[in-house]
């Protein structure tokens, strides 16, 4: 019998569904599907065709027919419903029961009284008596069913920080494992706020690039790993995977852009070996920083030996201490030689007269001027 794909739920499950020959369906065409749950409504995804399913695909269910006028009308009012206070007196009894769940959504099928109630939990939990008490509440048939991060946030719905809609609610069909080493390769930063998402896991986006990444990355060498440009040796500081461009050091403090093209290095080294080329390097700079330290504590030590021996001769013998003082008075005296006397034969300069007696001054006058010379001086007569 022919199988078909199809969507249905709110988790937007996808599995195949047996489909009756006169039964024509094509893809987009609204359907009511029989599964294991019940009776439901859901979306063809692909054409009819009689192949053999791999090992990891099974038969769902059954397409019934396609979606009716009463059908769209009943799914329409069960959208239209509201299941608010589901919800809240679900809370109020996880609460009375204190166990750790968040309640999420609830589902209506389409030809059943069963409710489908999705909650969230970290562990696994027995609730059998709180389903025995909404059944009595709610007086009609629950089925609880427990979901991951994931599939909580592609219930609840939102907006990724991109501004479009989130890929899980999209178009996602089956959540690929994410890995901390993809944000690695692709230089993303490690901030668990900006790599994860509405659901708190590693954004799903990290996975779409990742094999460009992974192919370029071929063709660059890792961070760390010793190469050669221009015939030099070089460590490769930096790499640009998507420019193709790489920053390597000299050693001498030198750092420079250089394109791939220009560097030669062994693609087999993996992350382990430039783990063990780093701690190669660190140990051989660790040995010299030690020689080092150890000559300067040398040195160190043997100033202050020279000091405590030079401290020790001094207290034992104090008198040579006070002799090596004298002769070193002594020998001060001596270096610092009187002046020699002016020899005898030196000319003699003329003497300087004595000033002249107070009587053979000049008389100055009151203005301070000196009196013309053919005036006569006045005499003591007068």
């Amino acid at each position: 019998m022919a199988t078909v794909l199809a969507r249905y739920s709110l988790l937007r499950l996808h599995e195949h569904f047996r489909v009756p020959e006169n039964l024509p369906v094509k893809v987009g065409d609204m359907v009511v599907l029989r599964t294991k749950r019940g009776t439901e409504t859901g979306q063809v995804k692909s054409l009819p065709q009689d192949r053999k399913l791999n090992p990891e695909e099974t038969i769902a269910g059954e397409v019934l027919r396609r979606m009716t006028q009463e059908d769209a009308t009943r799914q329409r009012e069960l959208k239209a419903t509201d299941n608010k206070p589901v919800i809240r007196t679900r809370r109020k009894l996880v609460q009375q029961h204190k166990l750790p769940m968040r309640v999420i959504a609830v589902e209506r099928l389409l030809v059943s009284d069963k409710l489908i109630v999705y909650f969230e939990s970290e562990d696994r939990l027995d609730f059998r008596d709180l389903v025995k008490d909404v059944n009595r509440e709610l007086n009609t048939r629950v089925e609880l069913r427990q979901v991951g991060a994931r599939d909580a946030a592609r219930l609840t719905g939102d907006v990724g920080v991109c501004g479009q809609e989130l890929c899980c609610v999209s178009y996602i069909v089956d959540f690929v494992p994410v890995s901390m080493k993809m944000a690695k390769n692709q230089r993303a930063s490690l901030d668990p706020n900006k790599i994860s998402g509405m659901c708190g896991r590693l954004k799903c986006c990290l996975k779409y690039e990742d094999d460009l990444y992974t192919e370029l990355q071929k063709n660059v060498p890792l961070e760390g790993q010793p190469c050669k440009c221009e015939g030099h040796d070089c460590t490769a500081c930096n790499v640009d995977i998507l420019g193709q461009k790489v920053t390597v050091d000299f050693g001498d403090g030198k750092r420079e852009i250089r394109d791939v093209k220009d560097i030669t290095f062994d693609a087999s080294w993996t992350e382990k070996d430039v783990r063990r080329y780093q701690k190669e390097v660190w140990a051989k700079r660790e040995e010299e920083r030690q020689k080092r330290l150890a000559a300067g504590e040398r040195r160190a030590r043997e100033r202050t030996e020279s000091r405590e021996r030079r401290a020790k001769q001094q207290s034992e013998h104090p008198q040579r201490r006070v002799t090596d003082h004298r002769k070193t008075e002594g020998a001060a005296q001596v270096t610092a030689a009187p002046e020699p006397p002016p020899p005898a034969d030196a000319a003699q300069l003329p003497s300087v007269p004595p000033p002249a007696p107070a009587d053979d001054r000049p008389v100055v006058s009151e203005s301070g001027r000196l009196p013309p010379p053919d005036d006569p001086q006045p005499g003591p007569e007068s």
